[in-house]
């Protein structure tokens, strides 16, 4: 690729010195981590997340779940960012993976990637109509049957995903503003009020960590850096890629981790460190509300569901973008249809693969209403548990070929390119070997055959493995463009 064509800021055609589609460059440090912040929906994992690990994890003590999740998510970014610096290509973890351990084991990478991203799009589409059937139909006094406003998000996500990105990026950041500016209101009414009994040390004891399920906690607490990657995925349209990527990486973990280790906390001190066991588990997904009736108003709750349609909104449409470019990538290089390569000739968005996403979309959803399914419990905690095992399989992954990519170069620093990577690894391999064990706590399930949906992330890994070991035997070309693009 030539100089002029990396820094490109306007042209998404076929232009690049060897034929191949490039994507406008146009986002900066701020856009790019307002996309990674906002597919991991703080908000929402907020509501969600943190009283399921409160309750069932290691309670008081989650404050510091937060901290050890941090820590290996700030150690998987060292090694993470050094590699984007070099590889700039909109593959991110399968490229990564490619570069590092070859691309047989890329494009295997590339199927779990594939896989685990587009379900997470009609799982967050089937979810968000759940949200929406609720909130929305308590405020109207009428409820819609969930599909209606699953369709409606989808058809949203869709146009959104055909325009150019930087497009999505400004409304996607005063959704993030809103759920920001909510919670810190939030938070600061409660320290108001409650004074120091709002941040109890208990909350900090290490001996707390022991008590509990503290790996159910840290599983739910990785769950809640979901998207964290997807920097790399827009390198190709970062200004700057060789920078912006691993600072917006590195803005988003020191942002989203410190509001969640004071959000937890206080919300420690807010149920009360004595009170958290008694908590009834009907109740669970009922704490924030009860907390923003006790600690603000009626009103300010009303807002707040509100803001977890909108959050979850923002989280789809970034996952949309990530699984579209996946695919875009894969079809560029050949190893899918062709027509998945095309970028859109005004919005330079890659618009095939856009519309391949949505169309998949449509037919999970719309299956799962035919089916009868309960839109949370039957697909969207189910497919949401999936994607995220999916991607702690890949950040692993990542991880290791980070080692590999540096391994016997002059340039290899300890830290940046072994140290770090091989500590991030252990940490995800024990959140992996934790999340496939305790998988209910993700599917929101105790059926049996759902808790066993993990096993389809080694089936699509052997999946892609196999067309691999095929396109290097007779189709060499395309299998040579997995190291090139």
């Amino acid at each position: 690729m030539t100089k002029a064509i990396v820094n490109s800021v306007s042209v998404a055609s076929p232009d690049t010195a060897d034929g191949r589609v490039a994507l406008p460059r146009t986002l900066g440090t701020l856009r790019l981590a307002v996309f990674v912040i906002a597919a991991v929906a703080p908000l929402a994992a907020v509501i969600g997340v943190l009283p399921v690990a409160l309750v069932f994890g290691s309670g008081t003590a989650l404050p510091l779940a937060f901290v050890v999740v941090t820590a290996v998510m700030a150690l998987f970014a060292v090694g993470f960012s050094a590699i984007s610096r070099e590889v700039i290509v909109g593959g991110a973890f399968y490229a990564y993976i490619a570069r590092g351990l070859g691309s047989v084991t890329g494009l295997g990478a590339a199927c779990v990637a594939v896989v685990s991203y587009t379900m997470f799009v009609p799982g967050g589409l089937s979810y968000l109509g759940f949200v929406m059937q609720t909130s929305v139909g308590e405020l109207l006094g009428y409820h819609f049957h969930w599909i209606t406003y699953s369709l409606g998000a989808w058809a949203l996500v869709g146009i959104l995903g055909l325009r150019k990105i930087d497009f999505s990026a400004r409304a996607v950041f005063s959704v993030i503003v809103l759920e920001f500016v909510l919670l810190l209101v939030f938070d600061t009414s409660i320290v108001g009020q409650m004074g120091s009994a709002a941040l109890p040390m208990q909350s900090l004891n290490l001996s707390g960590m022991s008590q509990g399920a503290p790996g159910v906690a840290i599983l739910l607490a990785f769950t809640c850096y979901f998207g964290i990657e997807s920097a790399a995925l827009y390198s190709e349209e970062a200004k700057s890629p060789e920078k912006t990527v691993a600072r917006a990486t590195y803005l988003a973990i020191f942002v989203i981790g410190i509001f969640y280790f004071f959000t937890s906390w206080i919300t420690v001190g807010a149920v009360g460190p004595n009170n958290i066991k008694g908590i009834a588990e009907a109740d669970i997904g009922l704490i924030y509300f009860k907390l923003s009736d006790k600690f603000m108003n009626a009103t300010f709750t009303h807002v707040i569901q509100a803001a977890i349609v909108t959050s979850m909104f923002a989280t789809v449409l970034s996952l949309h973008n990530v699984a579209a470019r996946y695919l875009f990538v894969l079809g560029r290089q050949g190893c899918l249809p062709s027509a998945l390569g095309r970028a859109h000739p005004k919005h330079g968005s890659p618009s095939a693969a856009s519309l391949a996403v949505s169309l998949i979309s449509l037919i999970v959803v719309c299956g799962a209403a035919y089916l009868g399914l309960h839109p949370m419990l039957g697909l969207g905690l189910i497919a949401l548990g999936f994607a995220a095992v999916g991607v702690m399989f890949l950040q692993a992954l990542t991880a290791l070929a980070v080692v590999s990519y540096f391994r016997g170069r002059s340039d290899r620093k300890i830290w940046q390119h072994i140290v770090a990577p091989i500590l991030s690894f252990i940490g995800l391999i024990g959140a992996l070997v934790i999340a496939v064990y305790n998988f209910e706590y993700l599917s929101g399930s105790q059926n049996p055959l759902v808790n066993r949906i993990p096993i389809g992330i080694p089936i699509a890994m052997v999946c892609g493995v196999c067309f691999a070991l095929w396109l290097r035997r007779y189709r060499p070309a395309k299998f040579a463009a997995v190291l090139k693009d």
